[in-house]
């Protein structure tokens, strides 16, 4: 059972998997697609966005707002204002999480944060990377090409099995994730769309759309990145906690925020 922040979002951005860093780029043959896909996004430095992100299910929706400012390495500002208040900032070694109305925040150094959430701070913002990163290391599988995905390539990760798929562009335009191989039942698709070119050869979809099974219930999800600013400079105090933590009383366990 998750601990009561968690389950109010303490996320940085929603996703699930293990730790695996992008290998570093190289040649247009070097690692599976997976691999190269994610290399891509070294080229991205520091990134400024809004993301809208609204949820359907059969509980009701949900729209989360906010505004994100990324910078290498480990620097993170994120300012939620919708559903919950809440602000995180990382300078790039201690990372710290408040939610408005909270007891407590939550704090502790970038070196000892879980492997799931080291990579939710490492993802560059309103990428695909939430599932590239789960794909590094991973072997991959040649699939035959569908009308309007002329590459796709299958990975077995032992839990599932993802199709990841290439537009005539050779962007990343779909993720499918499959409960086997066999690819007859399917949990999940992403779709993305709407690329802003930010680098030579480096896309990022302004729209992700999603569809997602679990226990028979389905959901639908939409992501929007507005206001794309790529490898300009941020104000530096953005990443100092401090300014922003005022009186604020921190924990470095989840479970403790409310005791």
């Amino acid at each position: 059972m998750m601990c009561v922040s968690w389950k109010r979002g303490w996320w940085i951005f929603p996703l699930v998997g293990v730790l695996s860093l992008c290998r570093p780029a190289g040649a247009a043959g070097d690692g599976t697609l997976a691999e190269r896909l994610c290399a891509q996004y070294d080229a991205v430095k520091t990134l400024q966005c809004q993301l809208r992100r609204d949820t359907e299910a059969s509980a009701g929706s949900l729209r989360k707002l906010s505004r994100i400012y990324f910078q290498r390495a480990d620097k993170l500002h994120v300012d939620n204002v919708a559903p919950l208040k809440r602000r995180i900032v990382s300078d790039g070694e201690l990372f710290q999480s408040f939610i408005v109305g909270d007891p407590k925040g939550f704090s502790r150094p970038v070196a000892k944060l879980d492997r799931d959430m080291l990579l939710s701070l490492r993802q560059v913002p309103g990428t695909a990377m939430e599932h590239l990163l789960r794909l590094q290391g991973v072997a991959e599988t040649n699939l035959p090409p569908v009308e309007g995905f002329p590459v796709r390539r299958g990975y077995d990760t032992g839990k599932n099995f993802v199709v990841l798929a290439l537009d005539a562009s050779n962007r990343l335009a779909r993720a499918d994730f499959f409960a086997t191989a066999a690819q007859q039942q399917r949990i999940a698709r992403w779709d993305y769309s709407q690329f802003q070119e930010v680098a030579p050869g480096v896309a990022i979809p302004c729209l992700h759309q999603a569809l997602i099974t679990i226990n028979g219930k389905e959901s639908r999800e939409s992501v929007h990145v507005d206001n794309l600013v790529v490898n300009q400079p941020i104000p530096a105090n953005l990443f100092q906690p401090a300014l922003f933590f005022k009186g604020v009383e921190f924990v470095d366990r989840f479970e403790d925020i409310y005791h």
